[in-house]
């Protein structure tokens, strides 16, 4: 009897099926996990240095501060700072659940669920040194391996631009709300502006436009001053038929809280910055339970 002849096996054909098989079983973990979170918010800007953290992370804690249960998740990969602002130790790990092969999310202030690539290197001073496909790899992880739960809100801090994390977010949550954040200079509204396109473009609900750093209230004789020329957040949203969510005005006392892991929201509630964010909060809340 002649030895029956076993085919050689195609190594990359292989491979190729098996990172697939992988990425689906990612895919449906993520739709699994994002079906339990009532609303997925998306903070982006077009410009670094507009203050789109201290907004992701005041959100989350004035949602939270009125009961609801929420997630804030840090997607920027390569500068994760919200455990930073909310003073949430970096050495703390995420527990595993070794049956399900997945893990939980760090446990942050008013019961909220935190995760960030912060917890997961050794110090702050370590840099993430990542090409895109390790990024998103990454991002895939936190939005489908983290056992978020039931959720009222998910609060995804991106990284400025229009990079891959914000391209990957967007494909992988198709019903999240998109929140733009500015400040009135015409350069940060210029890459504003572009940021909404695209949103639009990808046919993403873009819930509206938020201008921080908006102005400033004298210490000594009450004035109030536009650092910037007014109006560009207002002439943005009228443009592209979006709401103007608020103005956050600028005030160094949130500039330190945030350094001291205090979420203004919280720890001064009669400032006028708080004030500010808890109606822009209220008109989220209006704008998704029409």
């Amino acid at each position: 009897m002649k030895d029956e002849k076993i085919e050689d096996i195609n190594l990359k054909d292989t491979i190729k099926q098996a990172k697939k098989e992988k990425m689906d079983e990612t895919t449906d973990n993520i739709k699994n996990n994002m079906a339990k979170i009532k609303h997925k918010i998306v903070v982006i800007s077009g410009k670094g240095g507009v203050g789109k953290t201290t907004v992701s992370v005041n959100l989350a804690m004035s949602l939270a501060s009125i009961g609801l249960r929420v997630g804030l998740l840090d997607v920027d990969i390569t500068g994760p700072n919200v455990n930073k602002m909310l003073g949430i130790d970096s050495s703390k790990k995420p527990r595993i659940n070794e049956e399900l092969k997945k893990f939980y999310p760090i446990d942050g202030p008013l019961n909220t669920k935190v995760m960030s690539m912060a917890f997961l290197i050794d110090n702050s001073d370590s840099p993430v040194i990542w090409r895109g496909p390790m990024k998103m790899g990454a991002v895939r992880q936190f939005l489908g391996d983290a056992l978020w739960g039931e959720l009222d809100f998910l609060i995804c801090d991106l990284p400025p631009g229009t990079s891959d994390e914000t391209l990957d977010i967007l494909q992988l949550i198709p019903d999240e709300n998109v929140i733009i954040v500015t400040t009135p200079q015409e350069v940060a509204l210029m890459d504003a502006r572009k940021t909404i396109k695209m949103a639009q473009i990808m046919k993403r609900h873009v819930l509206g436009i938020i201008e921080n750093m908006s102005g400033f209230q004298c210490p000594h004789c009450n004035e109030y001053i536009n650092l910037y020329p007014p109006g560009g957040a207002e002439k943005a949203a009228k443009d592209f038929n979006i709401p103007l969510l608020g103005k956050i005005p600028f005030e160094v006392e949130v500039s330190l809280q945030g350094d001291q892991g205090l979420p203004f929201v919280i720890n001064n509630t009669d400032n006028e910055s708080a004030t500010s964010f808890k109606q822009i909060v209220d008109k989220i809340q209006n704008l998704l339970e029409k």
